[in-house]
């Protein structure tokens, strides 16, 4: 990267628009958060240099930052919103039959496509999260003192199959499986509404596991799978005793106290690569 990039940085919700803000200032970089109105974000993004944007308003703003950033990231979740509730200025207006075409198509893989083909007609440069904070990803030494065993094993293959089958539809990138029984696989609500609408199917016997990975063919600049401690307090909440991830792809929040927290109540963490 040149030395001389300045950065957007395109923010929804959960933590890690805030970490990589952080880092960013640590590492003297200029840039700008434009944060999504419509996302739950982290109130900590206050003491950066912010202006807060709506959907329907953020080509302007991204048309008058363009002089003076050049690169841009996309960090934290937002609920994917319907046509009538971008309400576009004139500038976002003019995308709207191409989306209108998006929306109809479905997928997030998409959507998120389509956004950065945008982004980069607009001249910039869309980064990834790895560029700019990689020990996210150094997870070698990441391991849980629990362990899946032979079933558990199973059911990761399994997971790992059925996931891969489906990314040639764009539909999620988790799925619950027990005992070799799928529980559910992610749609449009995401991961955490997941693990709470399949609770009431946990069995006894073996308990299931939450298999999270990264889609075929997916963009790695944008929307890869996160973990946090939310999502390990839910499958806890669950019965859902470990969780199987993307390895090298997937962004761990706050890694060191999800091994503290998943070794206190006995869950694994597992990373694999996807088929």
């Amino acid at each position: 990267m040149k030395a001389n990039t300045a950065f957007i940085l395109i923010c929804g919700g959960g933590k890690l628009p805030y970490l990589i803000a952080k880092k960013m200032e640590i590492s003297r970089k200029k840039f700008i958060l434009l944060i999504l109105k419509e996302s739950q974000w982290d109130k900590r993004l206050k003491n950066f240099n912010v202006r807060i944007v709506r959907l329907g308003n953020i080509i302007t703003e991204l048309k008058n930052l363009r002089k003076e950033y050049d690169n841009i990231i996309l960090a934290g979740s937002l609920t994917r919103p319907s046509i009538k509730d971008i309400k576009p200025d004139f500038n976002t207006l003019k995308l709207i039959p191409k989306l209108t075409k998006i929306f109809l198509q479905g997928g997030d893989n998409r959507l998120l496509s389509f956004l950065v083909n945008e982004l980069e007609r607009m001249k910039f440069r869309v980064s990834g999260i790895k560029s700019i904070i990689p020990n996210l990803f150094e997870l070698k030494d990441i391991k849980t003192i629990q362990q899946p065993n032979q079933i558990d094993l199973r059911n990761i293959k399994k997971g790992n199959k059925i996931l891969n089958i489906l990314s040639s539809f764009d539909i999620g990138q988790s799925i619950i499986i027990q005992q070799g029984n799928v529980l559910g696989i992610e749609a449009a609500e995401g991961t955490d509404v997941l693990i709470r609408r399949t609770k009431k199917l946990v069995k006894n016997g073996d308990k299931p596991i939450l298999i999270k990975l990264l889609k075929r063919n997916q963009d790695c600049r944008v929307d890869l799978p996160t973990l946090g401690i939310k999502t390990v307090e839910l499958c806890n909440k669950s019965n859902i005793k470990g969780i199987a991830y993307s390895y090298n792809d997937t962004v761990l929040i706050e890694k060191e106290k999800i091994i503290e927290r998943m070794n206190k109540l006995k869950m694994f963490l597992f990373g694999i690569r996807s088929v």
